[in-house]
């Protein structure tokens, strides 16, 4: 359980990182999935999940797998972004 509290705290914090970037669609999109995902943490700490409530699971994976996406897309964008400020190595010929 440890791992995916670690896992929830970091991806209730890429729809701010997303937000930095310009991909507010894609933030406002996650953040649901992040309220959703403390809901079923606080349910799942406190009085535990039934079997008849085996969808609020889902909606944590859901979390999980959206919050990997969005923090692919941010890996990708700071290395577009280092890539163009690098400066230009002159070949001589």
């Amino acid at each position: 359980m440890d791992i995916l509290l670690i896992f929830l705290l970091i991806f209730s914090f890429t729809p701010v990182l997303l937000w930095g970037d310009n991909w507010k669609k894609t933030a406002i999109g996650q953040i649901p999935f992040v309220i959703g995902a403390w809901i079923v943490f606080y349910q799942y700490i406190t009085v535990g999940i039934g079997s008849g409530q085996m969808y609020l699971w889902g909606i944590f994976i859901a979390n999980l797998i959206y919050g990997h996406i969005a923090f692919t897309i941010i890996l990708l964008e700071m290395r577009k972004s280092m890539k163009s400020h690098s400066p230009l190595v002159q070949q001589n010929n």
